[in-house]
């Protein structure tokens, strides 16, 4: 009896975390090294900017203060992700952080920037369709009204629609030491592999 009794619960708690790692929500920020920006219409007065390198998405709030322990990751890809400005008061937050990415673009500087709130797993963030059954959508403010496509795109599209861009805690940098070194050397390695946009 107690044999059954603790299989049972090895069993139940086994389902429990596997239900969990297959359904996770929560905030998701980018780790980039970023190789250039383009504003749209111009830099002086952006709208929208393109903001192109080497990126993954970060599972967790792990990049509020960058001291934190990172969460699972998605793996590392190179191309561009698209932002429109918020419609509220944080476009001016917005613009400063645009400014602080085009600041570091080229310097092969690892930063960590952005929140939105995603339903499923993050390792799946580039699929259709992921296991939880919900498109790869992440929400600003964690609103289910404001879907947002933060894909990342390998080449350009001129017909994309950009994504509302979430601020959090500015543009951290990350190091090559602590917490955030394995992304930042795989960050890395991608950057340093030949590719043409």
């Amino acid at each position: 009896m107690k044999l059954q009794q603790t299989l049972a619960i090895i069993v139940g708690v086994t389902l429990l975390l596997t239900a969990i790692n297959l359904s996770a929500s929560g905030p998701v920020g980018v780790y980039a090294i970023i190789e250039k920006v383009v504003f749209e219409p111009n830099e002086a007065s952006p709208e929208r900017i393109q903001v192109w390198g080497v990126f993954a998405f970060a599972d967790d709030a792990s990049i509020n203060n960058g001291l934190t322990k990172p969460g699972p990751t998605s793996v590392p890809q190179r191309g561009y992700l698209y932002f429109a400005l918020p419609p509220t008061s944080e476009q001016k937050q917005s613009r400063v952080e645009w400014a602080d990415l085009k600041a570091v673009a080229g310097t092969g500087q690892a930063v960590a920037f952005g929140r939105w709130g995603f339903v499923g797993r993050v390792d799946q963030v580039d699929s259709s369709i992921n296991n939880s059954g919900y498109p790869p959508y992440f929400l600003t403010s964690g609103n289910p009204a404001s879907r947002n496509d933060v894909r990342l795109r390998t080449k350009y599209d001129a017909g994309a629609l950009p994504a509302i861009y979430a601020t959090n805690a500015g543009i951290v940098k990350l190091t090559t030491e602590g917490n955030h070194a394995e992304i930042v050397h795989k960050l890395r390695e991608l950057l340093q592999e030949k590719t043409v946009h």
